[in-house]
């Protein structure tokens, strides 16, 4: 991420950047906290890989329900769950993000690589703030798959070792070769969640990838 890059961490200076987009904090801390108890709620007995994928379905639900109910859009595009603002100019999923997750003077990746989908997404926002300081970048925007619309990932880690959750709202610009997404145009951290003790205990984080699900469908014949 460019020191240039602006991260959002002062309590003012995030509703103020959230309210610039048409957002509030109320529906990511709730995701983020029904994504944990998704995920804590999953015992032995479940399969591995379940508890992860019970906490990304769950933080994307969550989202989705908390902004479809002030004007935004449920849409699903390669399978990947997107929740898109009423002039389709933003878009938001959630994921899994690593360590750094939450943490501003540290460069956050996410936690699994991911798709196609996604990487058209990166590439898209990317141009876009190759040209943000263009006069006039409306031809350039309109050759784009989706013109105008910014992706957002919905970045969320549980960190049972410090007993916190921690999520942030991440405009991606860069997918490494491995699919792994680590740089940002802009970051908006939120402040972490405390777990409880007990909770903190009894926890463990055997990976908790979130997936991006592309299915291929061939002619017959």
């Amino acid at each position: 991420m460019s020191s240039s890059s602006p991260i959002h961490v002062d309590s003012y200076d995030v509703d103020e950047r959230l309210a610039q987009l048409g957002l509030t904090r109320e529906p990511f801390v709730t995701a983020a906290n029904e994504h944990f108890t998704a995920y804590i709620s999953c015992t032995a007995n479940h399969p591995p890989t379940f508890p992860g994928l019970a906490a990304w379905a769950e933080g994307n639900r969550s989202i989705r329900d908390g902004l479809t109910a002030s004007g935004w859009t449920r849409k699903n595009e390669m399978n990947q769950p997107l929740v898109i603002n009423e002039a389709k100019t933003i878009a938001i999923t959630a994921a899994s993000g690593d360590e750094n997750t939450g943490r501003a003077d540290q460069f956050p990746c996410t936690r699994s690589p991911k798709g196609p989908r996604t990487a058209d997404a990166v590439r898209i926002n990317r141009e876009q703030q190759r040209f943000a300081f263009m006069e006039d970048p409306t031809p350039i925007v309109a050759s784009l798959k989706i013109p105008g619309r910014s992706t957002w990932l919905f970045l969320i880690y549980r960190d049972f070792e410090v007993g916190e959750l921690r999520y942030e709202l991440s405009r991606p610009v860069t997918m490494a070769d491995d699919g792994y997404v680590s740089d940002w145009a802009e970051r908006i951290v939120f402040p972490p969640t405390p777990l409880d003790t007990d909770i903190v205990r009894l926890g463990r984080d055997d990976g908790g990838q979130s997936p991006e699900i592309t299915v291929e469908i061939k002619k017959l014949g």
